[in-house]
């Protein structure tokens, strides 16, 4: 389990995180949402351990992110998977060197073994088809043609989700997604929200979601946080934040419009 105990964080004058105290539960999809500027994105850096807190506590499966070498905090970032707002592909490699570009830079050679990560992981986003189905060798087929596209050729659904396969290497305990569904049309939007609801199921991953998409909150998350001026000011799940009487939570959701996805 993640855990945040009583964590502050100020740059200068400006107090970011002012007490936040949190619990990530294990296997389940945990939203957190808030205004921009809220501190969304600089409570994921602490967690990972990009930022070192002024006061309070990360803990990652009961153990202080801040008192880890780094020889441990190197080996707690194998298990978090990353998903970057827009992908963050790299434009001159193909989607296959995007997928495997982690275990590469950390020195494996072993093509059997950085074919066979691939085809896995491109195949529980669903950018493969089912191998009992297809056949080996259409599959093979499929694999090649798409592992030798670069990002260019893929629609933003597909980026999404070649983002999602490369986070998926190495089978992380936790996977991050930052503004999964931003920039995408309420089809592939729908789509991604599917994918990211039976990746929990399937491997039993604890998924923690930043987003402004409150369809995608009211249609996988399990739990949800609110942020607000550097605090959680709501948590708990999404039909209990759908009728809070709480002001700051009905005026952030209001424009949302139940009904519309996954239904």
């Amino acid at each position: 389990m993640i855990s945040l105990q009583n964590l502050h964080k100020s740059f200068g004058s400006k107090h970011v995180l002012q007490g936040i105290d949190l619990q990530i539960p294990n296997g389940q999809i945990t939203c957190i949402i808030g205004k921009s500027g809220c501190g969304k994105s600089v409570l994921l850096k602490h967690i990972v351990g990009l930022l070192t807190q002024d006061k309070g506590e990360v803990l990652i499966d009961d153990v202080s992110v801040a008192s880890m070498s780094k020889q441990e905090l190197f080996e707690v970032r194998r298990n978090i998977g990353y998903v970057f707002q827009g992908a963050a592909l790299f434009d001159s490699l193909t989607v296959y060197e995007n997928v495997i570009i982690g275990l590469y830079e950390h020195g494996e050679r072993d093509m059997a073994l950085l074919n066979s990560e691939a085809r896995r992981v491109l195949s529980a986003v669903g950018l493969l088809p089912d191998i009992s189905e297809s056949g080996s060798s259409n599959f093979e087929k499929e694999f090649a043609l798409l592992s030798s596209k670069k990002p260019s050729d893929l629609s933003g659904g597909m980026k999404k989700r070649v983002g999602v396969a490369r986070a998926l290497v190495g089978s992380p305990s936790y996977i991050f997604y930052d503004e999964p569904t931003t920039g995408l049309d309420p089809v592939n939007s729908e789509q991604i929200d599917r994918m990211i609801l039976e990746l929990s199921k399937k491997l039993s991953i604890t998924s923690l979601v930043i987003t402004h998409d409150m369809f995608s909150v009211f249609n996988i998350a399990d739990h949800v946080a609110m942020l607000d001026n550097g605090k959680v000011c709501f948590e708990g799940d999404a039909h209990t934040l759908q009728h809070t009487n709480d002001s700051r939570v009905s005026e952030f959701i209001s424009r949302f419009q139940p009904g519309a996805r996954l239904q």
